[in-house]
């Protein structure tokens, strides 16, 4: 008489094999949520830099902008203003990322009536960018504060 094989030992009636599977593994999430997290720390301070560096151009603008007007006050009083006022100019940019913007004292080297010193200073998340303020002077010179040093040009 021929003797049966349990049909489990053949792989025909396992209920193991017939089960299909769905979705993920443990390991397989954890593995991807490991590689995102890894992405995620090379990525993000490049990107939050580079939104700081494009912020940046708001400074400047509102700075440009400052110096048009003081021309013009010029033109109108016969000198430079003392106060921002004086040349109707805001002490914020248009977007809010840089603001105190002052005029600098008169010195000897640079009385108010022919010369001014305008200065910006970064707020709302550009006081943690790599440039943190900017200077611009009547005579076309511009100035930018990186790491507590002046250095000469705008980036």
């Amino acid at each position: 008489m021929a003797r049966k094989i349990a049909p489990d030992l053949l792989g025909r009636g396992n209920r193991m094999n017939k089960r299909k599977s769905y979705g993920f593994t443990l390991i397989e999430l954890m593995v991807a949520v490991a590689i995102i997290g890894l992405l995620l720390a090379i990525v993000m301070p490049n990107y939050m830099e580079s939104v700081r560096r494009s912020h940046r151009g708001d400074g400047m603008d509102a700075l440009t902008a400052a110096a048009a007007k003081m021309d013009v006050a010029k033109g109108r009083l016969g000198g430079y203003p003392d106060t921002l006022a004086e040349a109707n100019i805001a002490d914020e940019s248009v977007e809010g990322y840089y603001g105190n913007l002052t005029i600098a004292p008169a010195t000897a080297d640079c009385p108010i009536a022919s010369c001014y010193i305008l200065q910006i200073d970064g707020q709302n998340g550009q006081e943690n960018s790599n440039v943190t303020a900017y200077r611009l002077y009547s005579t076309g010179r511009k100035e930018q504060l990186r790491g507590g040093v002046w250095e000469d040009g705008w980036d």
